[in-house]
This record gives C-alpha cells, structure tokens and sequence, in this order.
C-alpha cells in the first residue's frame, strides 16, 4: 500500500490558500508596513483590503501590475475621515482565471498635507478618478499629468471642496441653478 492509499492522508486538514490569500501574502511579504486583510463580503466573495502608506502607494500599485500584468483599475473613491483624507481604489487582477481577485487599496494623508503618489503612469485610468479626488476633497495626487477640474466650472473658488465634512459650502452668488426644484435655499420655485 503506497503512501497516497493511506486513507489518514486523505484528511490532513491543511487547507489550500485561496487566490485572494495567495495575492494578501504576496503583498504583505513584500509590503510589511501594509494593513492587509482578507475578508469575505456577504455573498461569500473573498476581497483583500490593503491600507499602505502613502509613501508606498505607488510601489505597490507597480508590484499589483507585477503580479497581474493585466490588471484592471476600476474606480477611485475620495473620501473625508475628519482629520485625514482617504483614496480607496478597487482593481480587479487575474480575472481571466475566474473568479478574479478584487482588491481595494486604501492610502491616507493628512487635511494639513493631503498629498497622495499619481499613480496614473501604472493605471492611465485613475488619473480621472485622482483630478476628482483633487476637486471634491483637497487631495493633491503629487505628479498628476493633468490637475485641470473635471467636474466642477473654472469660476469656482479656489479652497472649497463639495465632499469634505468641514467645508463651508457654496457661496450664495455662485449658485447658477437656484431656479432647480431640490435647491431649498434662496432661489426655490415657490
């Protein structure tokens, strides 16, 4: 009887790591300074979250395109935590052996220094979620090829941001629509 008829080798109760573990332990041998978890949402998908510092942002972001040289950057989210902000972006990597690996990558910075790494050399699409950041919150992507406004009008003012928490909002005379049915101050249709 060889080795493998053994039925006690059957059940070894070592279980094989998933994609999604092999890519988190890919990245936090490479990154120790990086959070990295695997965690599962509630349809049963695995994700693995990743918070780097900012000053390995862009590393990492190389090392991902490393890994999966078709990986696929699909959205960058700025967000306004109080005293930091934040840039969580999803990418999704070796998707052509489903199910793919989705990751979320999540860099802070500081309100009183809220420069991130441009990453739009790695992934040209994220410029255009990074000129968002740039307009909604304040942050400053360092190196962005293009820093013009993507949504907001050139009159706007320098120093407001729409999405941050502490902002003082729009002032009364730059508002163009104040004839729109949901504006509730100043302008409303009566």
């Amino acid at each position: 009887m060889g080795m493998n008829d053994n039925p006690a080798n059957e059940v070894t109760g070592v279980k094989e790591p998933t994609k999604a573990e092999k890519v988190a332990e890919a990245i936090a041998e490479r990154f120790p300074e990086a959070e990295v978890q695997v965690k599962t949402n509630r349809w049963g998908r695995e994700r693995v979250w990743v918070r780097v510092p900012r000053e390995k942002y862009r590393e990492l972001m190389r090392f991902i395109k490393e890994l999966d040289g078709e990986a696929h950057y699909s959205i960058g989210i700025e967000q306004d935590w109080g005293d930091e902000l934040d840039f969580l972006s999803h990418v999704v990597i070796h998707y052509g052996d489903a199910p793919a690996v989705s990751l979320l990558v999540d860099v802070h910075a500081p309100k009183d220094d809220p420069v991130i790494p441009d990453i739009s050399e790695v992934f040209p699409i994220a410029l255009q979620f990074e000129r968002e950041g740039m307009e909604m919150v304040g942050l400053d992507f360092e190196g962005a090829p293009d820093k013009r406004r993507l949504f907001l009008p050139d009159d706007f003012p320098e120093g407001i941001y729409p999405l941050r928490l502490d902002d003082k909002g729009v002032p009364e005379e730059m508002v163009h629509n104040a004839g729109h049915p949901y504006y509730l101050k100043g302008g409303a249709k009566k």
